[in-house]
């Protein structure tokens, strides 16, 4: 099964065409053409039906420091999975989150991460580093099984068990704003629905670093 979303209305407004056809397992292909103002934007859809059976969650997910930025941007995690922030640099990262749903520190390191970070409960979890304050990413956590990320105006998921669905969007740009949510119900051919993302929004991209000082090669 296919799910083609497409159109810009007006710049910043997109919207959302979806094609489907029945599969045990259906492919969900998501296309948007946002002039990529919400590239890396986790999409989910999280089934109505309790019974619904659920793949196998992964075992750990990474947020990288590399050439002193967070890697990925944007990284969802199921409720429960531990985040692992292994640091690349060789340069020390001091990471931290204010995020009300799961408040941390990862003192002064470099290498491994210290220990591993689990949420257990899902929402926004912006990240920071005490020495390099260009350094911002951020972690969606999710309490659905079946998520996506949109790249390069498209986003998929490998299957999806025919059920009705909340499909939800979240990016950055669109933080202070309703999180974009629809019904869907997939289970018969041929239904097409267009769901619209109607209100404008700015980019927000990662910050780039700045060129590297000498002394930061011995420490920070």
């Amino acid at each position: 099964m296919t799910w083609r979303v497409s159109t810009c209305l007006l710049p910043g407004m997109a919207a959302l065409i979806l094609c489907l056809s029945p599969a045990l397992h259906a492919e969900f292909v998501l296309e948007v053409e946002a002039n990529g103002e919400l590239e890396g934007a986790v999409v989910t859809a999280t089934p109505r039906d309790a019974d619904i059976p659920r793949p196998p969650l992964p075992q750990e997910a990474l947020m990288v420091q590399a050439n002193r930025q967070f890697d990925p941007f944007i990284l969802p995690v199921p409720i429960g999975v531990p985040v692992r922030f292994p640091n690349r640099d060789d340069t020390a990262h001091h990471v931290y989150s204010f995020s009300p749903i799961g408040a941390f520190e990862l003192p002064l390191y470099k290498g491994e991460s210290p220990r591993t970070i689990t949420f257990s409960k899902p929402g926004v979890v912006p990240l920071g580093c005490n020495i390099h304050d260009w350094m911002i990413g951020y972690i969606y956590v999710v309490d659905t099984p079946f998520y996506t990320q949109i790249t390069n105006n498209s986003a998929r998921f490998a299957s999806l068990p025919p059920a009705t669905y909340d499909v939800s969007i979240w990016h950055p740009a669109i933080a202070d704003l309703p999180v974009p949510s629809w019904q869907v119900a997939v289970s018969q051919a041929d239904d097409r629905q267009t769901l619209h993302l109607g209100y404008p929004f700015a980019e927000v991209t990662q910050p780039k670093p700045p060129a590297e000082r000498f002394d930061e090669q011995w420490d920070y």
